[in-house]
């Protein structure tokens, strides 16, 4: 029995085994913040695997580029995995990547819908993705209807199509984005339901926790920003969560102000992030409750690499905290850019690892 994933997992176990070390330890991560300006910080990465995206003469010019070259190197880093893995875990992971391709489609629309400029394009993420979407031609079509010509074979079509009635009602892209993320959580719920019996649990708990963190922050977004009636909430919430149950996020969706709705949404489960956002003066820095529910998410990952090395939650946790060295570095740079001050830039990091 024990042959069995060691076989599977032998080759991806191996190439992220060596890129653990390669990961930013905490204090390169606070050299980083301590930067004055954006050639200290870029300097502050030299002798890293960043330094080479760095170095390219365009990052001078334009910080955004820079922005837009850390996510295509995470890009590819995570398409790499696939080489060594198989199916079902392969399509897991193939499937993980199209929301990196999500975003890009939704940056597409907002330019098409006149939210953003033309410009924006040249900082969409291009490469090891799983479709060849013509991001200029919708940005640039007519109609949504006519976008659905430049979707087919590809799973974004679906949920644009079903949501173009309540898109032309609305006036707005917001049920398009949230159809897109709807179908994408579900299909990869269906991708995590096909592992095997050993590999299953560990990513519906990995998975399901990212799920949470993503049924909480639309909870409040949806409910207090966006004015969506009670009674409609239920059908935004994301299948799959690992802690909070269908139940729970119903019950939650009756409060009546955010602070109701958290101590809710977060007892017991997440009862640190809950005493934290019990205080009112941080019920106005949401912001704050995404970075504490990702910690948990991070906390998860590196305890799944203290056990069994020979399953799914060795990719999965090594995904979780790549993209959070990543996502820091983002923050960092434009923490820089907009010339904000340590404590600030610090308050938005995630946890380092």
């Amino acid at each position: 029995m024990i042959l069995g994933p060691v076989s599977k997992y032998s080759l991806v176990n191996a190439r992220i085994r060596s890129r653990l070390s390669s990961l930013l330890a905490p204090e390169a991560i606070v050299r980083c913040a301590d930067a004055r300006d954006l050639p200290e910080f870029y300097a502050a990465l030299g002798g890293t695997l960043y330094e080479r995206i760095l170095a390219k003469p365009e990052v001078a010019l334009d910080p955004r580029v820079a922005e837009r070259l850390f996510v295509e190197q995470e890009v590819q880093w995570h398409a790499e995995l696939l080489k060594d893995l198989r199916e079902p875990e392969h399509a897991l992971i193939a499937t993980l990547l199209e929301k990196y391709e999500m975003e890009n489609l939704k940056a597409a629309l907002r330019i098409r819908e006149g939210d953003r400029g033309k410009d924006d394009l040249k900082y969409i993420i291009r490469k090891q993705l799983p479709h060849a979407l013509p991001y200029q031609s919708i940005a640039e079509a007519r109609t949504l209807d006519d976008v659905l010509a430049y979707l087919v074979a590809t799973p974004y079509l679906l949920p644009v199509r079903s949501s173009l009635d309540d898109y032309k009602q609305r006036g707005t892209l917001f049920p398009v984005e949230i159809a897109l993320e709807l179908d994408f959580y579900r299909r990869i719920k269906a991708k995590v339901d096909a592992l095997g019996r050993a590999d299953r649990p560990i990513a519906r708990r990995l998975v399901g926790l990212e799920i949470d963190i993503k049924n909480i922050s639309w909870l409040i977004r949806l409910k207090f920003y966006y004015g969506i009636p009670t009674g409609d909430l239920v059908d935004y919430n994301i299948p799959g969560g690992y802690r909070l149950t269908s139940d729970r996020i119903r019950h939650a969706f009756a409060a009546d102000s955010v602070k109701d709705v958290l101590g809710l949404v977060l007892e017991r489960s997440f009862k640190p992030a809950a005493e934290i956002m019990k205080r009112e003066e941080d019920l106005g820095k949401l912001y704050l409750l995404e970075i504490i529910l990702w910690n948990y998410l991070i906390n998860e990952a590196k305890k799944t690499f203290g056990g069994f090395p020979f399953t799914i939650g060795t990719v999965l946790s090594y995904m979780i905290l790549k993209r959070t060295e990543i996502r820091n570095l983002i923050t960092i740079l434009n923490g820089k850019v907009l010339k904000l001050d340590k404590a600030d830039i610090e308050s938005h990091l995630r946890a380092a690892f």
